[in-house]
């Protein structure tokens, strides 16, 4: 894991790799989307699907620098966009197939954020960003972690790469509900491999808390520096090439 950078150094360096990657640009739609056969850039139209809460739909950022903002932005000069679902509050429960068993105490599919209906759109690539609704409210990292892999699932199976977000910190979290946090990121990492994007580390402090530097202040989500290692952290596993999956 590197370490932290500064508000200006993350900037600057982002955004001089968004202006003069475009090759990077499409060797991370090519690769991490499992694309093949020697494409040197994605096929207009192709999307990003991002389902999640409330750091996902940009809360705590400027308009526009949001870690998905700023994908989609980065994607729209290849041809591509995101297609952001994230709904503030979300839980893993809301994005499963509506199909899906579950306890009778857990809430039902939001149409809005349906895995199976979004998956209809035939993305290129899903990034799924829980970070820590289902730990506040009780549910055990199994669960958490079950929810995610079925989601996963589905998402290969039609052909959809996928990336899975780390949680992240929260200063208002119990001890129990960090903990749950910490065993699901450690069971869908040895699960997921480098299609895990580990953040936690990056956005806490020695307290556990979220880091000073990245904080927005309500003591729950990210300011832009701290949206902007999410988006970095994201590039990075996407451009690696190690996460492959099929078209």
């Amino acid at each position: 894991m590197t370490g932290r950078l500064g508000g200006r150094e993350l900037t600057a360096l982002a955004w001089r790799g968004l202006r003069g990657g475009l090759l990077a640009c499409a060797t991370l739609l090519a690769t991490a989307c499992g694309g093949g056969g020697g494409a040197d850039a994605p096929q207009a139209g192709a999307s990003w699907l991002v389902l999640g809460s409330s750091t996902a739909a940009g809360v705590g950022a400027s308009a526009g620098m949001g870690w998905a903002a700023r994908l989609d932005a980065a994607l729209r000069d290849r041809g591509a966009r995101v297609d952001n679902r994230a709904r503030s509050g979300a839980s893993t429960y809301q994005a499963l197939p509506a199909d899906a068993p579950r306890p009778t105490t857990r809430p039902a599919t939001d149409p809005a954020q349906d895995v199976a209906v979004a998956l209809l759109t035939r993305p290129r690539v899903m990034v799924l960003a829980f970070p820590s609704n289902d730990a506040m409210l009780g549910y055990g990292a199994a669960e958490t972690t079950a929810n995610l892999l079925l989601m996963h699932e589905r998402a290969r199976a039609a052909g959809t790469a996928v990336l899975v977000l780390s949680s992240q910190p929260r200063d208002d979290a119990p001890a129990a509900a960090r903990e749950a946090m910490i065993a699901s990121d450690r069971s869908l990492s040895a699960a997921l491999g480098a299609c895990f994007v580990d953040l936690r580390a990056d956005l806490s402090g020695p307290d556990g808390n979220i880091a000073s530097a990245y904080a927005a202040g309500d003591g729950v989500h990210l300011n832009n520096d701290g949206h902007g290692i999410v988006f970095q952290r994201l590039w990075e596993a996407a451009g690696s090439g190690r996460c492959a999956g099929t078209r």
